[in-house]
């Protein structure tokens, strides 16, 4: 009996040590660094951003265009013998005469053909600021494109960091259950030698045994969490899912103060990537009700055209050119015009009640969070206290057990609730880290290397 309690006694520190038979040789070690500098470099979801940012340059560019004249070549050839097309052709090409005004020569005309070579220019000279709201827009996009990348940075940032503790928390969750294990295995080779001395009954096993049973599909979902969380991680570092990371970093108490939140919320606005990007989608909604606001009134374009008109690709042919203003003002356009600009105006005004809805929520984001982590921090002391206090309880059931002063329920129940006080206590030293992360993603000061990060 001695020797099996020294087995129980070794199976269980290292359950606890990470050195238990479940545990594999050493592992390279997978720092929170690492997993976050992996996520930053490969993540799926980060990857989107870059085409994104070049789609809107790209948009910004072909805006400027619409500053500068459009340019046009043109070769064509043409033929024929329409009296109409015939007469006009024979004045751009210099060639006509006196004996083309004959009437048989006007009615009846031979066919004659025409190489044309042209070159034409055409642009906007005043569109009442249609041009500029475009251009503008067209900025804000690509600052759009960045404001978008820093707020999935945060995202791709806080999620890393969750499934990286996750991981650490169902590393801790598995050894919890091999220690109940090797426990339970423990106890009913203790039980299994009691009855057969005749020192307990058969009862005794019995609970053992089920008590065995159910410690090992605990120990089966425990591996499979592990294996999930792992799966999760490496797919946010944009690896195989099945590929081995390493091991994580052990969850230990933190100790961080709480944020003052007066000094988090006056800062929101400028931290926030994304109440930056609404401001600019409210800025890209002001500029469409410009832009509408001017299909009411007129357009001033200038054009130019410059042309040789040739009888054959040998032949010279007359050498033209023209050149002038156009004024065009839309008077009715079937109620479209007044149509665009109410749609604009709502969209605008959807965009400001997001802003000033997102305002209250992030105050409130950040008012919760703190909530949590002042939560999270007592749970963590209460947890550790616990933790302490089940450990003690079960040494000395299982001294009375020995002694036969205590019953075998009675070191179950311990065993169960040093179990669950150790994975109580990892639960909540993972709250209390994530809670001080959403902190910082809330007030907009999460990055790889702020307090979250680094505790």
């Amino acid at each position: 009996m001695r020797f099996q309690l020294s087995t129980f006694m070794i199976m269980a520190l290292g359950g606890l040590l990470g050195l238990g038979p479940c545990a594999t040789l050493a592992q390279d070690k997978l720092t929170l660094a690492q997993a976050l500098a992996r996520a930053l470099e490969h993540n799926p979801e980060l990857a989107i951003d870059a085409p994104a940012r070049e789609a809107a340059q790209s948009a910004m560019t072909a805006s400027r265009a619409s500053y500068l004249p459009r340019i046009d070549f043109e070769q064509s050839y043409t033929g024929g013998n329409n009296p109409v097309y015939v007469f006009g052709t024979l004045l751009t090409q210099r060639r006509f005469t006196a004996g083309n005004f004959s009437l048989p020569s006007l009615n009846d005309p031979n066919a004659i053909d025409n190489l044309q070579t042209r070159l034409g220019a055409q642009g906007t000279i005043w569109d009442f600021g249609r041009t500029g709201n475009q251009m503008e827009g067209a900025q804000l996009g690509v600052e759009l494109a960045d404001r978008s990348h820093e707020e999935h940075v945060r995202q791709v940032l806080l999620a890393t960091l969750d499934s990286y503790y996750s991981v650490s928390l169902a590393h801790d969750a598995r050894e919890a259950a091999h220690t109940s294990l090797a426990s339970a295995e423990s106890i009913v080779q203790q039980a299994q030698a009691r009855v057969q001395s005749g020192v307990t009954v058969e009862a005794d096993l019995l609970r053992g045994q089920v008590y065995l049973a159910t410690a090992r599909q605990q120990e089966i979902d425990a591996r499979g969490q592990l294996e999930m969380a792992q799966a999760n991680l490496n797919r946010l570092m944009g690896a195989a899912l099945n590929e081995p990371i390493g091991e994580t970093s052990a969850l230990q108490p933190i100790s961080l103060p709480a944020p003052d939140e007066a000094a988090l919320v006056a800062e929101l606005a400028q931290r926030r990537p994304d109440y930056q990007q609404l401001l600019l989608e409210v800025r890209q909604a002001e500029l469409e009700v410009g832009t509408r606001h001017s299909d009411y009134l007129p357009v001033i374009e200038g054009f130019a055209s410059w042309e040789m008109d040739n009888p054959s690709l040998g032949d010279y042919g007359g050498n033209n050119w023209n050149a002038g203003v156009n004024f065009r003002w839309n008077i009715f356009a079937g109620g479209a015009d007044k149509a665009r600009l109410a749609g604009a105006r709502g969209r605008l005004e959807v965009k400001r009640r997001q802003l000033a809805a997102m305002t209250t929520n992030m105050t409130l984001e950040i008012h919760n969070a703190l909530i949590q982590f002042r939560s999270a921090g007592e749970q963590v002391a209460a947890a550790q206290a616990a933790e302490a206090q089940s450990a003690e309880g079960l040494r000395i059931l299982r001294n009375r057990y020995d002694s036969g002063l205590a019953t075998m329920t009675d070191v179950l129940s311990a065993e169960s609730q040093r179990a669950a006080a150790r994975v109580m206590l990892s639960k909540a030293v993972y709250r209390h880290r994530i809670s001080y992360a959403r902190i910082e993603s809330a007030a907009g000061t999460l990055n790889a290397t702020s307090s979250a990060m680094n505790p």
